[in-house]
């Protein structure tokens, strides 16, 4: 081709690879539906359908059948017309606007159909290569797979003298979908225009014994003879391996069920361990083999994670899905402007490799930018703060800590970037700067060089890292001018997964892969896994938004079956049995593929339970094929798991016994998990002291009127929410609003308390949009009965004594501390301590009577320790406003608690003395019953301790 260009003095031509054809696609697509233009498509194909990867996946398929099969886009509305497919006319239409597009981008840019045609051409036209010309023979393998383009090719070639040896099998076709045919070696002679060709029928099945040569035989005498017959003949040379006694050593069918995802790739992790490490079989001789590429990341990396070392094909994921490739074009994205650097892409840079961030670490870097902001007088949440902080180097320099070091050096990266953009430099030297910047070529390439999932995962990394300056490289050779943006447009926005020659991993490893990448595969043991109902066969019919293959049969036949049936017909409804059985062989061909490749045993595995059930195609299997029984994995870890549970569990003493023998052998191979040093609550604790020494007449436990609720509630709670940290939430947050909006009050009308809501609003953070619109709805329900409720007051002729009023009280052993919202003054003199709350549900009254917040009010009330109020002041109660609950005849509702006589005031004492002298101890015990069961589930036991 470059030879025939040469000759025509025009540029060389240049492949639009499947991922830049589909964001030209997507972006006239979304062109049109925001101008209001474009083809008329048929009402069911909206701009909701055409905005689906699977809409311009259909389109480009059809792009690919016009121009292998020469229709114009004339024909193609001739067509539409006489088939009565309104789609196709705007699909001409749409092809026209694509082929403009197209051509004004640069000189020789075709796609791979048009390649081949342009390929075929020069060939008749004599324009080839010396290489070429000499060309005597051309050996096609898999010649099943071949589409309309690779038979032109062909044809062009038979032309010039060439002869063609092609091999295959026409049921182990995969590309059918795709446009490929599968009776290509049937009918060869007129496909390659040819009077007659020699047939040779291969009878002799030399790659697998018996057994398996049946199973696959079992599965293809169910295909259609696909213009050919005679290869279901075929039989194996071998018969089944065995031991001396003739009995089979490794079963050539083999079969897991199991009841869970989690479990059978388990059960496959054991059976590819026990083939590797008790039959010597090599990573790389074996395979595992789903339906689609979407379960191919999942599988491999559960696989990985139970010592199985795998790999997958690159060019079955987008670059942008790489862990380290994703990373590295976001932060492009951000150097270049295409992006705007906001909280949640910010998180997202500090938490991926290029900084290192892990959660932990994210957390305390936004802490000390809060608590910074907070000792200057600032109001600035930490979203804002890590954004302004990583618009420019230097501005984590305050901070005295490791962590804010590494993240000054992100962003002094980061902000070099941008000044290389400024700068003009190219996509590929922005990539590069911040990859060199990040130190992770030596830290990846270390771990890639070691053993087990780090080293997997590391070689994961380099590989997307590879295939992404391959992209950029490719890109910049291209368009030397283009902007860096039109590359990061270009990948981020890339759907389609694009065929890479970068380098590649050769680590022994067990390949991952779908049917169509098993294509010319030999390996010893197959795995087809997760062989579910529905995944597969799925047998949707293919092609039902544009019908491309329903094109090919109107211009190859001229059969009026291509148009679509308006109503339900004896025709009809064939035409629709006869598509779903051409699936059903589709699917049967790659079944068949995939279990062909082996030649030691196939292992078929699936997930048997309530949601979903085991494929169609384990009925193929013979009746006597065995089933694996359910066993711990077969890892250091695995056994180590397995005997511990043994030796607590086991059903004799001799079962414990003989754990705890294989136990101690682990242990001393210094095997992690094996020595009951490393079990956890077998440990020594680390002090026996109370929390509190209460024999120290001087020592205090620090007591507040919540925490009374919490450690009544159940202890065990109490002690792991204080000491050992509870998380904020939404609600919390908002209550932290209206409690601020109400202390702050000035004027109490609805407008001017939402003014004081509004201005905090962007402190709060939410998970998405919808929630923060839902919570906001709330929060003004809430200040609109904040509101009712402060104008209630007022017109009751009410005093405010005080608000947010602190108090500090010695109740020995306890030191009580805390804050009342509001004190209030009646018009008979009476004082009321009023608590806000904003939980969506309010106590009974009784409960409310025993609420230990509003008795330590009351006892502060009455010792004097509130400035607000004296203690003499005559004493009215307290009172829980609860803003979300409303009732008939108000928007607001209170539940009181009578005012404290003296004996209520002593007995109190005595519950704050009485709850102080637990929180000093040691152990604290577990409410089961009315507080564990209702949160976590079913606990191990009904007490528990901590230190």
């Amino acid at each position: 081709m470059g030879h025939a260009a040469r000759m025509a003095s025009s540029a060389p031509p240049v492949l639009l690879t499947g991922g830049e054809q589909d964001a030209i696609i997507r972006d006239l697509l979304d062109g049109h539906v925001d101008d209001g233009s474009g083809p008329d498509w048929p009402e069911q194909l909206g701009a909701p359908v055409r905005a689906l990867r699977g809409f311009r996946t259909e389109l480009r398929e059809l792009l690919m059948r016009t121009t292998e099969h020469g229709i114009t886009t004339d024909r193609l509305r001739e067509l539409g017309r006489a088939t009565e497919r309104s789609e196709w006319l705007a699909a001409a239409d749409f092809i026209d606007e694509y082929r403009g597009v197209v051509d004004g981008l640069r000189a020789g840019v075709l796609d791979s159909a048009e390649l081949v045609d342009f390929a075929a051409a020069a060939l008749d036209r004599g324009e080839s290569s010396p290489l070429v010309e000499k060309l005597r023979v051309v050996v096609v393998d898999d010649a099943q797979e071949a589409t309309e383009s690779t038979l032109a090719l062909l044809r062009a070639l038979v032309r010039r003298g060439v002869a063609v040896v092609a091999f295959g099998d026409p049921d182990l076709a995969t590309n059918a979908f795709r446009g490929g045919s599968p009776d290509v070696l049937g009918r060869l002679a007129l496909r390659l225009g040819l009077p007659a060709v020699t047939t040779l029928h291969l009878d002799a099945v030399y790659r697998h014994p018996a057994s398996i040569r049946s199973f696959v035989a079992a599965v293809t005498e169910r295909i259609g003879t696909a213009g050919a017959g005679r290869q279901h003949g075929a039989r194996a040379v071998f018969a089944d391996e065995g031991d001396e006694t003739g009995a089979v050593s490794v079963p050539p069918l083999w079969r897991i069920e199991s009841d869970s995802p989690a479990h059978e790739v388990a059960a496959v992790a054991r059976a590819l361990r026990e083939h590797h490490l008790f039959g010597g079989v090599p990573w790389s001789s074996m395979t595992v083999v789903v339906r689609n590429g979407a379960l191919v990341p999942s599988v491999a990396r559960a696989l990985q994670l139970a010592e199985v070392p795998t790999r997958t094909p690159v060019a079955g994921r987008a670059v942008r899905d790489e862990y380290g490739a994703r990373h590295l074009l976001l932060a492009a994205a951000v150097a270049t402007g295409r992006d705007e650097l906001t909280a949640d892409v910010a998180s997202e840079l500090l938490g991926g490799p290029l900084a290192g961030f892990d959660s932990l670490s994210l957390r305390r870097l936004r802490l000390a930018l809060r608590s910074e902001e907070l000792s200057g007088g600032g109001t600035r949440t930490a979203d804002a703060l890590l954004v302004e902080a990583l618009e420019g180097p230097g501005r984590f320099a305050t901070i005295d800590a490791r962590f804010a070091a590494r993240a000054g050096r992100f962003s002094a990266s980061l902000d070099q970037a941008r000044a290389d953009s400024r700068g003009g430099a190219s996509i590929e030297e922005i990539l590069w700067g911040l990859w060199e910047r990040s130190r992770l070529a030596d830290e990846w390439s270390a771990q890639s060089r070691g053993h087990g999932i780090i080293a997997a995962e590391a070689d994961r990394h380099l590989d997307g890292v590879v295939a992404l300056f391959t992209a950029a490289k490719r890109f910049v050779e291209r368009s030397p001018e283009a902007d860096a943006v039109v590359f990061l447009d270009a990948m981020i926005g890339a759907d389609v997964p694009e065929d890479t020659l970068s380098p590649q991993a050769l680590a022994e490893s067990v390949m991952v892969c779908t049917p169509s990448a098993a294509i010319g595969l030999e390996v010893e043991v197959v795995v087809v896994a997760r062989l579910q109902d529905g995944i597969w066969p799925n047998l949707r019919v293919r092609g039902g938004l544009l019908a491309p293959d329903a094109l090919v049969d109107a211009v190859v036949s001229g059969s009026p079956s291509a148009a679509p049936s308006a109503a339900p017909s004896a025709g009809g409804e064939a035409s629709a049995v006869d598509r779903r059985a051409e699936v059903l062989s589709d699917e049967l061909r790659m079944f068949a593929l995939a279990t062909s490749r082996a030649t030691r045993q196939v292992i078929l595995s699936c997930t048997a339970n309530d949601d979903e059930a085991p494929s169609m195609f384990f009925r193929l299997l013979p009746r006597s094929t065995p089933t694996a029984d359910i066993r711990p994995p077969l890892s250091l870890r695995g056994l180590v798991g397995h005997l511990r549970h043994v030796q607590v569990s086991g059903r004799s003493p001799l079962d414990a016994a003989d754990a705890a023998s294989g136990l101690a052998r682990l242990a001393e191979a210094d095997i992690v998990g094996a020595s009951p040093d490393e079990w956890y609550g077998l440990l020594e604790p680390s002090t026996l002291d109370d929390l509190v020494d209460l024999s120290d007449p001087e020592a205090r436990v620090p007591v507040s009127p919540s925490s009374m609720g919490s450690f009544e509630e159940c202890p065990l709670h109490w002690f792991i929410d204080r000491f050992g940290g509870s998380s904020s939430s939404t609600a919390m947050g908002l209550g932290t609003v209206i409690h601020d909006v109400m202390e702050n009050a000035v004027e109490i009308d609805v407008e001017s308390l939402w003014k004081g809501v509004e201005a905090r609003w962007e402190e709060l953070e939410f998970e998405s949009e919808w929630i923060s619109a839902a919570e906001k709805r709330r929060a003004r329900q809430m200040t609109e009965s904040l509101a009712a409720y402060l104008g209630d007051f007022v017109a009751s002729n009410s005093t405010l004594l005080g608000a947010e009023s602190g108090f500090e009280l010695d109740v020995t052993p306890a030191a009580l501390r805390g804050k009342i919202d509001r004190v209030e003054q009646q018009a008979d003199g009476s004082v009321v301590i009023v608590d806000l709350k904003t939980g969506k549900y309010a106590p009974t009254g009784p409960e409310a009577e025993k609420n230990p917040q509003l008795g330590s009010y009351q006892l502060a009330l009455a010792d004097g320790a509130l400035d607000a109020a004296p203690a003499e002041s005559a004493r009215g109660g307290a009172k829980l406003l609860f803003v979300a609950v409303r009732t008939a005849k108000k928007a607001y509702s209170e539940r009181t608690q009578g005012a404290f006589d003296d004996e209520a005031l002593a007995a109190f004492r005595d519950r704050v003395r009485t709850d102080a002298v637990g929180m000093a101890k040691r152990v604290f015990e577990a409410r089961i019953d009315e507080h564990c069961l209702g949160r976590s589930g079913d606990p191990a036991g009904s007490t528990s301790s901590e230190r």
